[in-house]
């Protein structure tokens, strides 16, 4: 039984036998065969040919996916070392509306479990009446008569066919799909907010990179001020250098707005509304961050404490397991598994239904004249076995059966799909992870020349040896590489999550 007040829900076993039923269902659709008492099982038809225990990733992807060790935490954001993540995950898990709404559905689904399973057992019933009856025959005098009884029943449906025993299979399988629906959910949101909180990180980090390139152009416009008033530099060096800084200031409150867009993003998946003003600077999330003070902040004391944040957060080696063994790590494969299941029981339910149905009752009963009396009472006692046989139903049961079959072939095309989808989010996690790990590489390397070219056009322009158009696309090329490498990083960043979430983060 699960109680509402359990904020987390134990998930059912991990089925053993997953991967042989996955090679059984993805093309072949389902071999109906035995009685109409047994569970359907589906044909094991390779995939396009293929079986899936000879499926491997390809070459390039391997120095991904066969590093690290194999991800079997299930709080698997713990690896990149961050406590603010650890902290709003928490938080989200324990407040988000949507997670909540599942955890109901699983409740109901256990509830509907029982109730499936009391249809196997017997019913009993008791019952009791008393009353008195005055009449009066004309011209004659008032008679009363009065009478008690007590009795109780007992009836049971032999399930003879398998059809009770069938609905309680569909519905322990479809109990087993909420678990794993709820566990996807956690999963989802937990990725969610990773990634929400590594585009704060790095919006911030862009703040900086925009306010120390605002300072350099402020140092800048006062060197062409100082060139100008000594006649040295032109009008038109100094309106350039101007238009630059007003430029540079501009682009400020919409990256400020950004920040605290994503903030609010982070609110939402944890349950608290969005654009509020906080009562209490403690109650604030982890590293929030607000666009005034954002704003009001000079670059040094920016610099002093948001340098580096997003470079902080350790990216972590996971290991992407072969192509067979993600079948059994991600949730939503599960989920689909199991009303695969249910849905083979769904089949010998309607076939089941197709056979008559066979009843037992029995009834024992006292009776007696009198009111409120059972004093010498009058024993029955009745028993009955029943059989009962619809002959014409208009096809109802049999289109019920054709039904289920259609159903059924259509969870093996959504299993088939969902698999497929699978692969390719995990290959291209993958393929993004190397991408943008060699790109922070190259960008890292960019930055450094590009800071070096900066420092002598510097030099050249206080000697007059260089123009001002040469020293602005300097600077231009040194705020680029480093917006760029920040962004390299946040990629990085999000394609990990993306992996872990591939792979059923540690499920």
């Amino acid at each position: 039984m699960i109680h509402r007040s359990q904020q987390t829900l134990c998930l059912a076993a991990k089925p053993k036998r997953r991967l042989a039923l996955c090679v059984c269902t993805l093309t072949a659709g389902l071999a109906l065969a035995g009685c109409a008492t047994q569970v359907a099982t589906p044909a094991a038809v390779p995939m396009n040919g293929a079986s899936l225990h000879v499926l491997a990733w390809a070459p390039e992807l391997n120095s991904t996916a066969l590093t690290g060790p194999a991800v079997t935490d299930e709080q698997w954001w713990q690896a990149y070392g961050d406590p603010n993540l650890l902290a709003l995950i928490e938080k989200a898990r324990a407040a988000n509306p949507d997670l909540a709404i599942l955890a109901e559905n699983l409740v109901q689904a256990d509830l509907q479990l029982q109730n499936a399973g009391a249809s196997l057992l017997p019913g009993i019933g008791l019952g009791g009446s008393t009353g008195e009856q005055t009449r009066r025959p004309s011209g004659g005098d008032w008679l009363s008569s009065g009478s008690t009884s007590v009795s109780t029943s007992i009836s049971y449906e032999v399930d003879l066919w398998g059809r009770l025993g069938a609905a309680e299979d569909a519905a322990s399988f479809r109990r087993d799909a909420s678990t794993f629906d709820f566990a996807a959910a956690q999963l989802s949101l937990s990725g969610a907010v990773a990634s929400n909180w590594f585009q704060l990180l790095e919006l911030r980090q862009r703040l900086n990179i925009a306010r120390q390139n605002l300072e350099l152009a402020e140092q800048t416009l006062r060197i062409v001020d100082a060139r100008y008033r000594n006649g040295v530099a032109d009008r038109s060096e100094l309106a350039r250098q101007r238009t630059t800084v007003l430029v540079l200031r501009n682009a400020l409150p919409t990256l400020a707005y950004g920040l605290r867009q994503s903030e609010a993003a982070l609110q939402v998946l944890s349950g608290e509304p969005p654009w509020m003003k906080s009562t209490n600077a403690s109650q604030d999330a982890p590293g929030e961050v607000h666009e005034g003070e954002l704003l009001g902040q000079s670059g040094g004391e920016l610099r002093s404490e948001l340098k580096g944040e997003l470079q902080k957060i350790r990216i972590p080696d996971i290991n992407a397991g072969s192509p067979a063994e993600l079948i059994t790590r991600r949730p939503d494969l599960a989920a689909v598994e199991a009303r695969l299941q249910a849905g083979d029981a769904d089949i010998a339910q309607a076939r089941a239904a197709l056979l008559p149905a066979v009843s037992l009752s029995a009834a024992l009963g006292l009776s007696s004249d009198g009111l409120l009396s059972l004093s010498s009472p009058l024993t029955t006692a009745s028993g009955l076995l029943a059989l009962s046989q619809t002959l014409f139903d208009g096809g109802t049961r049999s289109n019920n059966v054709a039904l289920s079959e259609s159903r059924q072939v259509a969870l093996v095309q959504s299993y088939r799909s969902s698999l497929l989808s699978a692969f390719s989010e995990a290959g291209d996690a993958m393929a993004r992870i190397n991408l943008f790990r060699e790109q922070e590489q190259r960008l890292a390397e960019i930055e450094q020349q590009a800071e070096e070219t900066l420092r002598l056009s510097e030099v050249r322009y206080r000697q007059g040896a260089e123009d001002l158009i040469t020293l602005l696309d300097s600077q231009r090329t040194l705020f680029d590489a480093r917006v760029r490498r920040s962004e390299a990083r946040l990629n990085h960043l999000l394609a990990s999550v993306d992996l872990y979430k591939a792979v059923g983060g540690g499920f």
